[in-house]
């Protein structure tokens, strides 16, 4: 005999017409996760039932292996009553969503395409310990398939806390507090994760984290790691290229030829998708929009910036103050790398003449052999600012004017005060109003 717990249903398509209706369940049985696909028939929501069980009891029976001695399996649904009270509730709603409730229309549509069987207002604490975690485990799919990451973290704690051993649900938990922002948090469950599972795709994304967080020591030793087990691990291999671009080491440049040579394809893709071409040392040379333009050969910024945001030039954007900036070490390093490994269809061209300072030769390579300093070698001050910058202050500026203003009438008249600019006498009159009205009410 087999025991089954079903899950959730999510439908997969319907045909009005022929009133038929495909599914997939969401089972457990016997204690192992299985994903079946049926068609059932779209009817009354109390025939639909029978119908719908019936259909699942034979795609289990197909499903799973028969008995050599041709016995067939008897299957035992567990908690039955429940599990048709909350059937009956979802065919009713289906049912609704296609006839188009009161305004019916010619367009029949299924809403509700997910359905867990024990939602978040259940109580499953009364459910055997491994059927919690399938409960748990198919919500925490739900909203991390749908990348609702927020939602995805307290489903993820609790499925943790069911079993702790679950190596994937530290992988999802960081990845989801990430998405939010938790950063140090994030990096805590990424290192749970490589304890647990121990696995090489674990350590690549602990040294990954580290990586992305500047912690390059670390991430750097774990990545040597992998590669005492696995010489030839490419994202091991990407990864330590990634460390010595950002601390501007010339070693990257080897590692990515070395890449290159093995895998060509792989590279192209990766150093477009994946390589993050910031440089992180204190001495970089600041230019601003304006000048990145010339010294790429751009005829106007705009083409520059809608590039670099769409992330295809390496760029940093303030927020706070909607400032675009560059570092010129940046361009001549990414239009480098992008040069060599023939990444783009058309060579990207320098043009350093173009900037303030000493001219350089720019190699075959598009890389710059002497960097262009600037007059006093420093970053250049805030007035170098683009009109667009200064629009954009002023506007600011307008807005919270205004914001004031309105706060300070609001106060006012909140508290029935005249507003800060009224003189004495305007305040003395408006009292003697008030009183004479008062005293007329009262009489």
């Amino acid at each position: 005999m087999l025991q089954i717990n079903l899950i959730a249903l999510g439908v997969r398509k319907w045909i009005w017409d022929k009133k038929k209706i495909s599914f997939t369940a969401y089972l457990i049985v016997n204690d192992e996760e299985k994903t079946l696909h049926f068609d059932s028939s779209i009817l009354k929501p109390g025939e639909m039932i029978n119908n719908f069980m019936a259909k699942l009891d034979k795609a289990v029976s197909n499903e799973m292996q028969k008995p050599q001695d041709g016995e067939e399996i008897r299957l035992d649904f567990d908690n039955e009553t429940f599990l048709k009270q909350r059937l009956l509730h979802y065919f009713k709603k289906i049912n609704t969503e296609l006839r188009g409730g009161k305004n019916r229309t010619s367009h029949r549509k299924i809403q509700t395409t997910h359905f867990d069987i024990y939602d978040e207002s259940t109580d499953i604490s009364i459910l055997p310990k491994n059927i919690q975690f399938y409960v748990m485990l198919n919500r925490c799919k739900k909203y991390y398939n749908r990348e609702e990451y927020k939602k995805a973290i307290d489903p993820l704690r609790r499925l943790l806390k069911i079993n702790p051993q679950y190596g994937l649900g530290y992988k999802w938990l960081a990845r989801s507090l990430k998405k939010n922002r938790k950063y140090e948090e994030a990096m805590r469950y990424y290192q749970k994760y490589a304890e647990v599972d121990g696995s090489i795709d674990s350590l690549l994304d602990l040294a990954k984290s580290h990586r992305k967080g500047k912690i390059f020591d670390k991430s750097e030793e774990i990545y040597q790691k992998i590669l005492e087990k696995e010489p030839k691990n490419k994202a091991a291999r990407f990864g330590l290229a990634q460390i010595k671009y950002a601390l501007k080491e010339d070693e990257y440049l080897a590692i990515l030829d070395e890449l290159f040579e093995d895998e060509p394809a792989w590279l192209k893709k990766w150093l477009v998708d994946e390589f993050n071409f910031r440089i992180y040392i204190p001495e970089k040379i600041f230019i601003t929009p304006a000048q990145a333009a010339k010294f790429l050969g751009y005829k106007n910024v705009f083409e520059l910036t809608q590039r670099a945001f769409k992330n295809e030039i390496p760029s940093h954007f303030n927020p706070a103050k909607a400032r675009l900036s560059f570092y010129k070490e940046e361009l001549e390093n990414w239009a480098g790398v992008m040069n060599r490994f023939n990444c783009v269809e058309e060579k990207i061209q320098l043009y350093p003449e173009n900037l303030n300072g000493k001219a350089t030769h720019v190699d075959d390579n598009g890389a710059a052999e002497k960097p262009i300093e600037s007059k006093n070698g420093r970053k250049p001050a805030e007035d170098n600012s683009t009109r667009v910058e200064e629009i954009l202050k002023q506007i600011r500026a307008r807005k919270a004017e205004r914001a004031a203003e309105q706060a300070n009438e609001n106060w006012a008249k909140e508290k029935k005060m005249p507003p800060e600019n009224d003189d004495e006498e305007k305040q003395k009159n408006r009292r003697k109003i008030s009183r004479k009205k008062t005293e007329k009410s009262n009489i």
